[in-house]
């Protein structure tokens, strides 16, 4: 009787540590998914299971800091993905991940995200102007600089 062993590399012996960090996974048709890294080494990554993402496929994830890495899916278990980078973090880049930076807050583009309780909404727009008021004064404002300069020109 014989046993036939199959012996397998596993480039898992860098040192694992268990964070907590948002990142977006871009999958093999390139389509974002928002992710949450649970575990995260120089040479690789584990994430919770994402829709559309198989064994075998080569992804993108991003982290605030670090940038994009490429990545290989190499394993599945318990609802988690396990990932290795092509290229591996450098120590200041996992240093950075690992101190819990987050990104900033985006800043608000509408009026509304200004007042988010609503009171400051009725003060602006008793502010805001007609259209013809607006248009008068973009006029004004282009033209009183020009006459200004008329009269300055004309008094040398």
């Amino acid at each position: 009787m014989s046993f036939v062993a199959k012996l397998y590399q596993d480039d898992r012996l860098a040192e694992r540590h268990a964070v907590t960090l948002d990142g977006t996974l871009r999958d093999a048709q390139a389509e974002p998914h928002d992710v949450v890294i649970d575990d995260l080494s120089a040479t690789g990554f584990r994430t919770a299971a994402i829709a559309g993402v198989a064994v075998g496929d080569v992804i993108t994830l991003g982290i605030f800091g670090i940038g994009l890495r490429s990545a290989a899916v190499l394993r599945e278990s318990d609802r988690h993905y396990g990932c290795q980078f092509f290229v591996p973090l450098n120590a200041s880049e996992l240093a950075f991940a690992l101190a819990g930076l987050t990104p900033p807050d985006p800043l608000p583009l509408h009026g509304a995200a200004l007042f988010p309780t609503g009171a400051g909404e009725a003060q602006a727009s008793e502010w805001s102007l007609s259209m013809r008021a607006r248009i008068l004064t973009i006029l004004a404002a282009g033209t009183l600089p020009w006459l200004g300069l008329g009269l300055a020109w004309h008094m040398l």
